[in-house]
């Protein structure tokens, strides 16, 4: 296995220790994948970035760096020794410089400056667009100008920070799909850093989810849909409905311990058909949610059920029910 990113008990903390941003982190990105930490405000994320590119000095643990030791007790590479390419949220562009001299900024090599802008503007589809500044050009233009001036210098590992955070929902679907196809051309060992989801599962080959400062999760986007670790990460990557033993009663289900939490998705619901355990509910209302319907149902205790459907299921009475396999089981005593 080559990696590129090698993370050994990473740990950060302010105000004497008080305060614990980022515990015990491990992890590692092979070359010229896409690793996504995934992470509400507040959840280390940012802290941890800054730790693998030396903004911040680490408390204890080692950073590894394509086989090179970059942070450890007794050593710490520079920021601008360790070859960290940034994307940011902002596209941090210089406004009094064209789009050639912008890429061409953090190249050192004058030999190869004008073949390798070229090359990257190729690669991110701005063929033509070397004389024009960054306001002369689209939202979308200027992330794919800052990720062309992160790839130029040829960096070890790209970091992309909140890339879309600033993009309407329709063009950053349309810009995630193009900065995936060009990281994967590349071939640049990337992290992408996002509060999103969404954007996660769409370009990630690897996703960690940061929870107060520590690692609640990681593996491939079908392990967080399918063996979510607990609550918490299962509500992060789908829309759930925690259920009590009492709730589980009504649909047939009957449990012998006291000591876990079940969950299901909106969408592993099944509605009038053949299924392990199911109960006849009044839809109390159906209203269309993009191009589905999100409907709420009423179990005779009255808790509420939510659950995606085709159709527009208003006030009529159906046979709600599940599978097995698709009850999430969690331990109450894990951290959510």
């Amino acid at each position: 296995m080559n990696l590129i990113l090698d993370i050994k008990s990473l740990s950060k903390s302010y105000n004497n220790r008080k305060n614990i941003v980022v515990k015990n982190v491990n992890l590692s990105v092979e070359k010229g994948k896409i690793l996504v930490i995934v992470g509400e405000s507040g959840s280390g994320k940012t802290t941890l970035i800054r730790l693998i590119t030396g903004l911040t000095s680490q408390d204890e643990g080692i950073i590894i760096l394509n086989n090179k030791i970059v942070t450890s007790d007794s050593i710490f590479i520079r920021p601008e020794k360790r070859n960290i390419g940034m994307v940011f949220q902002d596209y941090a562009l210089f406004p009094h410089l064209t789009v050639y001299k912008n890429i061409a900024y953090g190249i050192t090599s004058s030999v190869n400056k004008v073949k390798t802008v070229k090359e990257v503007l190729k690669l991110v589809g701005l063929e033509g667009y070397e004389n024009r500044f960054p306001h002369q050009l689209s939202g979308g233009q200027q992330q794919r100008v800052s990720l062309a001036r992160a790839i130029a210098p040829k960096p070890q590992l790209l970091i992309l920070d909140e890339p879309f955070s600033n993009l309407d929902h329709n063009l950053r679907i349309q810009l995630r799909e193009e900065v995936f196809d060009i990281i994967k051309k590349s071939n640049v060992t990337s992290i992408f850093v996002t509060h999103d989801t969404e954007d996660a599962t769409a370009v990630a080959d690897k996703i960690v989810v940061l929870k107060d400062g520590e690692i609640v999760q990681q593996g491939t986007t079908e392990s967080f849909y399918k063996k979510p670790k607990n609550v918490y990460v299962a509500s992060l990557f789908s829309s759930i409905v925690k259920l009590t033993n009492y709730d589980l009663e009504y649909f047939g289900y009957h449990i012998g311990t006291l000591d876990k939490t079940y969950a299901i998705t909106f969408n592993n619901f099944e509605i009038n058909k053949d299924c392990d355990y199911s109960t006849n509910l009044i839809i109390l209302k159906s209203k269309h949610f993009r191009d589905i319907f999100l409907n709420t149902a009423l179990l005779p205790n009255n808790k509420h059920l939510n659950f995606y459907s085709d159709i527009n299921l208003s006030e009529k009475e159906v046979n709600l029910g599940f599978n097995k396999e698709s009850l999430l089981v969690f331990n109450k005593d894990l951290k959510v």
